[in-house]
């Protein structure tokens, strides 16, 4: 049974124990169904989106969030693929897809500049309806994303092909958070997946806190498809730093001298060794060990994230 906190906090997030939208209609071209329900796209009567009512939101206290086997509040969801903002007819999307001002160009500041990917850092207190639409998507693909309001205090970190001004993920980052993390939320958009760039999103902020002398990680609890995530990351970093980077050529190391190079937590490098059954009970690494694991992952190819092409010098 939940706790009454934990229903009120449900209604304040719209979460939902079930799908109530279908399916998306991203942009013109791309169709896919949701995975997780949210009750914040809108008003009382479960089928009209909340900024065409004048009612008041689904999510005020005192309202009851339920759905029905079988039952979709709505569809079909039709949402624009630049700026995610979101209507129930698709002549709506059309028309506001050609003057979508972020159509033609992006928004944010460029950080990262490949000849394949860009990633730009968009600031909540400027774009604050670009960012708040988007978190507002991300919770139809994320079961324990909540914030989707008073987004001020964080940065948003959009991954996009270059050349090209559609968003493909994206990761969040709290810049008052009080155990420092170097990641709130992250999300490939589901077209964009198995592409690699949830690990290009995890480098990357791992590059941003290390500029800033940090010793690091995300936001926990880690949802399971987090935590596969970044078990990947992690043991490609920490393989790779011993066998061909910094301490590769280190007759003993500490798990803080990993933590130090790497710029991951010590829970997080313990917790990784030991999934790689690389770490004795006293915590000594098994050099052996991480030298044969090093060639199943492949470290020799290096990491996604190029310095060169980083621009975080601000």
């Amino acid at each position: 049974m939940r706790s009454s906190s934990a229903s009120d906090n449900n209604e304040l997030y719209g979460i939902l124990e079930k799908r109530n939208i279908n399916e998306v209609q991203f942009g013109i071209e791309k169709r896919f169904k949701t995975w997780y329900g949210n009750a914040v796209y809108f008003a009382n009567d479960r089928k009209t989106l909340g900024y065409k009512s004048k009612s008041t939101s689904m999510t005020e206290k005192g309202n009851e969030i339920k759905t029905e086997e079988g039952q979709y509040w709505l569809d079909l969801l039709y949402v624009c693929e630049y700026c995610f903002k979101y209507y129930d007819d698709g002549d709506e999307l059309l028309t506001h897809e050609k003057i979508c001002i972020y159509k033609s160009k992006a928004p944010g500041r460029i950080k990262y500049a490949s000849p394949e990917y860009t990633i730009r850092r968009v600031k909540g207190t400027k774009h604050e309806l670009l960012c708040q639409c988007m978190c507002l998507f991300t919770k139809l693909f994320l079961d324990n994303k909540s914030v989707y309001f008073k987004l001020t205090s964080y940065e948003f970190y959009i991954v996009y092909q270059n050349k090209s001004t559609k968003p493909l993920g994206f990761f969040s980052k709290d810049l008052y958070s009080y155990h420092k993390n170097n990641l709130a939320c992250i999300l490939v958009f589901p077209p964009y997946q198995k592409m690699g760039l949830g690990t290009l999103l995890i480098e990357f902020s791992y590059r941003l806190s290390k500029h800033e002398g940090l010793i690091s990680g995300p936001e926990l609890p880690l949802s399971p498809f987090g935590l596969i995530g970044y078990l990947k990351y992690w043991s490609f970093a920490i393989l790779w730093c011993l066998t061909e980077g910094e301490l590769s050529g280190v007759a003993k190391v500490s798990i803080e001298n990993l933590c130090e190079v790497t710029g991951i937590r010590v829970a997080d490098v313990i917790m990784t060794l030991k999934h790689l059954k690389c770490l004795t009970n006293d915590n000594e690494i098994l050099l052996p060990a991480v030298r044969k694991k090093a060639k199943n992952y492949k470290v020799e190819r290096g990491f996604m994230i190029q310095d060169r092409y980083l621009l975080i010098d601000d």
